[in-house]
């Protein structure tokens, strides 16, 4: 199914999806130490010992590694990357000298995060899509050792995540949905032809993401 096709197939559900089931903001925390939404806390060094700051994927046979370093803690998804120069992202959201660019990102569940699920959970089931797998991105920076997140809707931010082996079939499309604070839901198409990733454009802040699979028409 084309990406113009399936945000059309989508529209209807996700507009009721919303209504049934506003999303009162998408942060959960995790078994594996996730932060709070917002928080500004710095992560104890024990714990940062244990969390990799950078992650790999292989999109069309060629490595590529995250520019930005960050807190990849999801155990579901094979590598979360984002792509986009860290000056080029930098200088989108004018970040200041001594200010650079941060991820977080860490698995959610049904338990921790119910409303966002629910809202995901019917936009995938819109288009008879299969949830893959579901985490929390968290597109900030760091200023003097603190944590804060970048405008939501601002300079376009390229990210590439692996599709889980056991998700990769013949006859079925990915894409990502995004569920923002407030209830706000993309639908953010695969731009690579790689049949192991999603790579999608998306902007700096909080959101919850799901990895879709869904049958092509």
């Amino acid at each position: 199914m084309k990406s113009k096709s399936l945000k059309k197939v989508l529209a209807t559900a996700l507009a009721l999806s919303l209504v049934m089931a506003p999303v009162m903001g998408v942060n959960a925390s995790t078994d594996n130490n996730a932060p709070s939404e917002g928080s500004s806390t710095s992560v104890s060094a024990e714990v940062a010992a244990t969390i990799p700051e950078t992650s790999t994927i292989s999109v069309g046979g060629k490595y590529m590694t995250s520019t930005v370093k960050g807190a990849y803690m999801s155990k579901t998804i094979p590598g979360t990357v984002v792509a986009t120069d860290k000056g080029t992202l930098a200088a989108g959201y004018g970040l200041a000298p001594g200010e650079q660019p941060y991820v977080r990102v860490y698995d959610i569940s049904e338990a921790k995060s119910p409303a966002a699920m629910t809202s995901i959970n019917a936009a995938a089931g819109a288009v008879g899509g299969t949830v893959v797998a579901t985490v929390n991105v968290e597109l900030g920076k760091l200023a003097g050792g603190k944590f804060s997140l970048l405008e939501q809707g601002g300079a376009p931010i390229t990210m590439a995540f692996g599709i889980p082996k056991d998700a990769v079939k013949p006859g079925y499309a990915y894409a990502m949905i995004c569920v923002r604070p407030g209830g706000v839901i993309e639908v953010l198409p695969d731009l690579d032809a790689d049949p192991n990733t999603v790579t999608f454009s998306t902007t700096g802040g909080l959101g919850a993401y799901a990895m879709i699979m869904y049958p092509v028409a």
